[in-house]
């Protein structure tokens, strides 16, 4: 039987694997992220404003990155909305 502080350190371990393995899945979808809103085909021009307003959305299935500029980001909110 294995002793309690080694099936702990070893569950930690496989977690941080899991973690990484996430976190560069994530970070290879936002490489090549749209350059234009998914809604309007607004250019994204990459600043402070508008890194902090655009939304991303990704759907890890399907390895898909959505660009949503706020003007149809909150159209979007209230269709969500509206269906629930």
């Amino acid at each position: 039987m294995k002793k309690l502080r080694k099936v702990n350190r070893e569950k930690r371990k496989q977690n941080r694997r899991d973690a990484k393995e996430r976190l560069a899945d994530q970070a290879g979808a936002m490489i090549n992220h749209p350059t234009e809103c998914c809604v309007c085909a607004t250019k994204f021009e990459r600043n402070k404003e508008t890194v902090k307003s655009w939304m991303v959305t990704v759907i890890s299935e399907k390895k898909v990155v959505h660009l949503t500029c706020p003007e149809c980001w909150v159209k979007v909110e209230g269709l969500v909305e509206c269906h629930e």
